[in-house]
């Protein structure tokens, strides 16, 4: 769809309960780049007991959810906006330089319930930062 259209916006719902931020934060960057820069994310910490059985996990209660997706987007915004300069894709094809390593920053989150240390994996996607709803 989004090769064929220009103008129509994208969005999926997806829980922060059930999903590492480092896999999200790659996933959406992709779409984002897909879509051109018309990617959308409806954020849900997923209420129902059955949702949290499916992956094999228990339900968390309303206030402990809010606080895990808190964390859960404090962690998306340091990859998304702190990982790479602005200056740092390249895509140099003469030099063969795709990016500069030096502009690429290594994102460190140690919280309370997510923790990893690395660059974000991706480019920056056309929005940085996904629209949020």
């Amino acid at each position: 769809m989004a090769s064929v259209t220009k103008d129509l916006g994208f969005a999926i719902t997806t829980s922060t309960s059930y999903e590492a931020p480092y896999v999200v934060a790659k996933r959406f960057s992709a779409l984002d780049h897909l879509t051109g820069g018309r990617f959308g994310w409806n954020i849900v910490t997923s209420w129902k007991e059955s949702a949290a059985k499916a992956v094999g996990l228990l339900l968390v209660d309303h206030d402990k959810r809010y606080e895990i997706a808190d964390e859960y987007l404090t962690s998306l915004y340091k990859l998304w906006e702190g990982s790479w300069a602005d200056d740092a894709l390249q895509e140099n094809a003469e030099t063969g330089v795709y990016a500069d390593p030096s502009r690429i920053n290594y994102t460190h989150h140690h919280g309370e319930h997510f923790k990893f240390d690395g660059p974000h994996i991706l480019d920056p996607s056309p929005q940085r930062t996904p629209f949020l709803f």
